[in-house]
């Protein structure tokens, strides 16, 4: 270090240089420079020099002439000063106490050295010079630290925002390691399923019928062989119709018209190994481009791009649309009224996304096989599905006891066994009185007293059938004629959503639009099946699991 006494024109010429540089000549008058120089001494400092250290009072300023400094907090580097004109020392003089912090030389440094002792002994101004120097200092570091917290801000705002979106990454990230790991294991279940079948299938019915192929008395057991054969082709049908239904989606083309990228996501990942190749589009171009160049066979339509059917009914393309909404029915009904052509909808659930990733490769699995009913396809492969016909109306109770009862016997609880209660009453009771119709479509019971007693004959006859795979419940009533339409089902849940249904009843109907509603409400899924003037299904899905709580229903309706 080299401390070097200036006379009094050298020392004002040096004070002037600093405080031009630094913009802050015109706030010191010439006499108190003139008094400041008097005091004032050139100092240079090697590299690394400590100029200020933590703990140890401080008597003087300092201006920084040339070089650079760095402040250091414990062992942190809080500033870095380059400024000529920059002032040091200060706030140690104003508080009085020992320094708070290390001032360092990062590289040579020329610094005015100012003694604040012999300035208050000796000044005759000297307490206004020294606010004035500390005023001006702390107003130009004021301004320093307002940039440094506007940038700070500026830029926690955008660590934030990545933050944030880097949340919701990985979030998606987890949902699809979730579904990935549910899918895994429901083919392990399936597998396990298949293995037991065939197990039972050699250890039982095989066995037993070698062993009657090698008696002597194989002629009087010739109807129990066949019995066996049946058996072993009712075991293994299930099998069959998993290969059929693999062999149906293997080289299917879909196009996803979604500007949604969760549903799409969520499309995609649910054909994933399926063999079915998916393309998406984003926008009405986009998805009028795609069906201009390329031939689809399933498309996947958002209720917010519905002109996209008009575009395909208009230009007679061949293809299947499904239209996919997140919307409760009561919100798109009204919205499909003009689309009278869509056949086939279903709607997804905004908060259970393994329940949508089933329900469309169940859908796509219906679409590319052509064969729409069956409960078991929205279940786990392999489960047993229970069958009851209906015959008579004054058995209605019988039956739904019997439901009842199994459900009792798996554990079921009670507020899921009145939902489903009701439900049935109201599907058996459209099976027998509102369903059957006589060769020219004229209705047969529907205007006759629910209280009346009904006996289907043979061909009029339903079926009642329910099962479980310990994930969902399901229960579904057919008939044999295919008279439900579209329009009828949506009309009637309209005007019960609206609050506008009373008495009223469309012609040719009795009571079956408050029936619709209910079992709207009490369901977790809704899936009708039409087959006109042949058959309809009605399949009903309730959910096991007690830590959801029902707050919408899907609805999902097919029709050949």
């Amino acid at each position: 270090m080299n401390n070097k006494k200036f006379d009094l024109a050298q020392m004002n010429e040096e004070i002037l240089q600093v405080l031009r540089s630094s913009g802050q000549e015109e706030s010191y008058s010439a006499y108190l420079i003139e008094e400041l120089s008097t005091y004032g001494s050139i100092v240079n400092y090697p590299r690394n020099s400590i100029i200020l250290k933590t703990g140890e009072i401080n008597d003087s300023i300092y201006f920084l002439i040339s070089g650079s400094l760095e402040i250091i907090f414990e062992n942190e580097i809080i500033a870095s000063l380059d400024k000529k004109g920059s002032l040091l020392g200060e706030m140690s003089i104003i508080s009085n106490q020992a320094c708070s912090a290390d001032v360092v030389t990062t590289s040579e440094a020329t610094l005015l050295k100012i003694s604040t002792k012999k300035l208050k002994n000796e000044a005759s101004d000297f307490d206004h010079l020294l606010r004035k120097i500390i005023c001006v200092a702390l107003s130009d570091k004021l301004e320093a630290t307002n940039l440094k917290a506007k940038n700070f801000e500026l830029l926690n705002r955008t660590l934030t925002s990545e933050v944030e979106k880097r949340t919701l990454d990985l979030k998606s990230q987890n949902a699809e390691l979730t579904l990935s790991f549910k899918k895994l294991e429901n083919m392990h279940s399936e597998n396990m399923l298949v293995l037991n079948k065939l197990t039972a299938i050699d250890e039982e019915l095989v066995n037993s019928s070698l062993q009657i192929l090698d008696a002597k008395e194989i002629e009087s057991k010739r109807d129990l062989l066949k019995t066996n054969l049946k058996l072993i082709q009712k075991y293994l049908s299930p099998i069959r119709l998993l290969k059929n239904e693999q062999d149906y989606l293997e080289g299917q083309k879909v196009l996803v018209v979604e500007s949604n990228i969760k549903q799409r996501n969520m499309i995609k990942i649910a054909l994933g190994g399926t063999g079915v190749k998916v393309e998406q589009a984003k926008s009405i171009d986009e998805a009028i481009e795609a069906l201009k160049t390329s031939t689809f066979s399933i498309l996947f339509l958002s209720a917010n791009m519905l002109e996209i059917a008009d575009y395909v009914k208009s230009n007679d393309i061949k293809i299947k649309i499904i239209l996919l909404t997140e919307e409760e029915s009561k919100d798109y009904i009204s919205k499909i009224k003009n689309y009278p052509f869509l056949s086939n909808i279903i709607a997804t659930k905004q908060d259970d996304r393994a329940f949508n990733i089933k329900s469309i490769c169940t859908t796509v699995s219906k679409m590319t096989s052509s064969d729409i009913f069956g409960l078991e396809k929205y279940l786990n492969w392999g489960v047993e599905v229970k069958e009851l016909e209906i015959v008579d109306s004054s058995e209605r109770q019988a039956l739904i006891d019997k439901v009842t009862d199994y459900l009792s016997d798996l554990g079921m609880r009670s507020s899921l066994k009145t939902r489903c209660q009701s439900v049935l009453e109201e599907l058996l009771m459209n099976a027998i009185y509102d369903a059957p119709v006589d060769r020219n479509g004229i209705p047969l019971h529907n205007h006759k007293s629910r209280r009346e007693r009904i006996i289907l004959e043979q061909s009029q006859r339903g079926k009642l059938r329910y099962s479980t795979d310990g994930l969902y419940l399901a229960v579904s009533v057919e008939d044999p004629f295919g008279v439900f339409k579209k329009e009828t089902i949506f009309k009637y849940l309209e005007e019960n959503y609206k609050e506008q249904f009373e008495t009223e009843q469309l012609e040719g109907k009795g009571g079956a639009g408050k029936g619709l509603f209910i079992i709207t409400e009490n369901s977790d899924l809704v899936i009708y099946n039409i087959a006109p003037q042949s058959k309809t299904e009605v399949i009903v899905l309730f959910d096991l699991d007690p830590l959801k709580e029902k707050k919408t229903t899907s609805l999902h309706y097919f029709e050949m």
